[in-house]
């Protein structure tokens, strides 16, 4: 733009001198050449050093007002000065520089907005959310994605290899279309993760979803459908078979008959008890299992317990020892604690060896009470004692349906415990045999059990 000026310059102060040497010529009456071009000169001169003067004076002007709109850029707060007269073109030029600047700060406060709402909404969100532009570099990670990540900075404009290296989340990255796919990330067994391209740019938006578990829900379910089906199933063929066995005849053999009702009515029972566990089950997953806390004696809810395993353990010669304080008390609900401590007693007592022994123990542990049930018996291996909670979950499913159990009784016994504020769980006895034991929240009052 100056060199465009300075150029007009020069060709408005050659004309100007042009015309002064005219005028001189035509004033003078055949003056020399020479005093014309004398005059021509200063002429020139003089306009172009009125010109210069007036060019620098704008070209300052322009320079300070190209450095403070360098300001207005790298801080949009501030203003391009506009103190010209008014009707001045380079203020008219401020004031459009101050009003883009305004535009320039609004759009910047705005943008700043979105991104402190967008940050707020990935951080609220329980799945994981990845933003990665075209060369897979990361532009956003929530902290659900660090957590599955296993990442503890936020590495925003980090390769995501650099974090993750799983084959099957890059294919669904550079797929062209949106993808859903379930992978293994480092610290998420199962993750469900689905793919959008961002709007308005090359990358990927990533969302992640912890499925793990959802599956072992879906497995559970699936077994324990399989599990009752089976369940079912013996007892009802027992039944079946025996009942046609009559009928075609075996009635009238008072031997056979016998025994065949004899079978009736044990599978009969077995019926009942899974039925009955399966409807205590379903109440406690509904809540509808009605407890009423209160503090409860441990003494004498064990003598209550005890009465009802005593025909077991004689029939199998086993003795049980209780070592109980008077004084122990938790709160609990007295006929949720007997029943707890009936299936545990059962167990040790069926489960055990011959002639064996079975202890039951409690003693305060802190703001609790632990009540165990020892055994000597054959124990449980490692890999079935984290599971013996399961339903229908049996560690000797042979021996389990020998000794008359449901498979659902320690499954109760759990959820029972726990709607109660406690825990329970089985640890190996030495030399031989296993200790179930719980913890309930100790109580300071003891109150009569019904």
């Amino acid at each position: 733009m100056i060199q465009r000026v300075r150029a007009r310059l020069l060709s408005l102060a050659l004309l100007i001198s042009l015309i002064v040497a005219v005028v001189a010529a035509g004033t003078l009456h055949s003056p020399p050449a020479s005093e014309v071009l004398l005059i021509a000169a200063v002429a020139f001169a003089a306009a172009l050093a009125a010109g210069t003067s007036v060019v620098l004076v704008v070209r300052g002007t322009l320079r300070e007002l190209i450095e403070r709109t360098g300001d207005v850029v790298r801080d949009p707060s501030r203003r391009v000065s506009s103190d010209g007269p008014s009707g001045d073109e380079v203020r008219e030029l401020a004031e459009r520089f101050n009003a883009l600047a305004e535009d320039a700060r609004r759009s910047h406060r705005a943008l700043a907005r979105e991104r402190m709402l967008l940050a707020a909404v990935a951080e609220g969100l329980t799945q994981g959310v990845i933003a990665v532009d075209g060369e897979h570099r990361i532009e956003l990670l929530n902290d659900a994605a660090r957590k599955m990540l296993g990442v503890t900075s936020s590495p925003v404009g980090a390769p995501l290899i650099d974090f993750v290296r799983v084959p099957e989340l890059f294919d669904l990255i550079d797929s062209d279309v949106a993808a859903t796919a379930e992978v293994q990330l480092p610290n998420t067994p199962r993750a469900l993760i689905r793919t959008a391209r961002k709007w308005g740019g090359d990358g990927r938006v990533l969302l992640l979803e912890d499925v793990t578990a959802m599956r072992r829900l879906e497995t559970v379910r699936r077994d324990f459908v399989a599990n009752v089906s089976h369940e079912l199933r013996t007892p009802v063929a027992v039944i079946r078979a025996n009942a046609e066995t009559l009928i075609a005849g075996a009635k009238d053999d008072p031997v056979i008959a016998g025994k065949l009702i004899d079978g009736l009515h044990r599978n009969a029972e077995r019926l009942a008890r899974i039925l009955a566990d399966l409807l205590d089950l379903s109440r406690l997953d509904a809540g509808q299992y009605r407890l009423e806390l209160t503090s409860v004696a441990v003494g004498p809810v064990i003598e209550q317990a005890l009465g009802a395993v005593e025909p077991q353990a004689a029939q199998r010669k086993v003795k049980v020892n209780v070592a109980i304080p008077g004084s122990t008390a938790v709160r609990a609900d007295p006929k949720a604690l007997d029943h707890i401590l009936v299936n545990l007693i059962d167990n040790g007592v069926k489960y055990g060896r011959p002639d064996g022994n079975v202890w039951v123990e409690a003693r305060p542990l802190g703001d609790d009470v632990r009540i165990e049930v020892r055994d000597d018996g054959p124990g449980i291996a490692d890999k079935h004692r984290a599971r013996v909670f399961e339903r229908f979950y049996r560690a000797d499913p042979s021996r389990s349906r020998e000794a008359g159990g449901t498979g659902l009784g320690l499954s109760i016994v759990k959820h029972l415990v726990e709607s109660m504020g406690g825990e329970v769980g089985v640890e190996p006895n030495a030399p031989q045999g296993s200790i179930f034991w719980l913890r309930l929240p100790r109580a300071s009052t003891i109150g009569v059990p019904p």
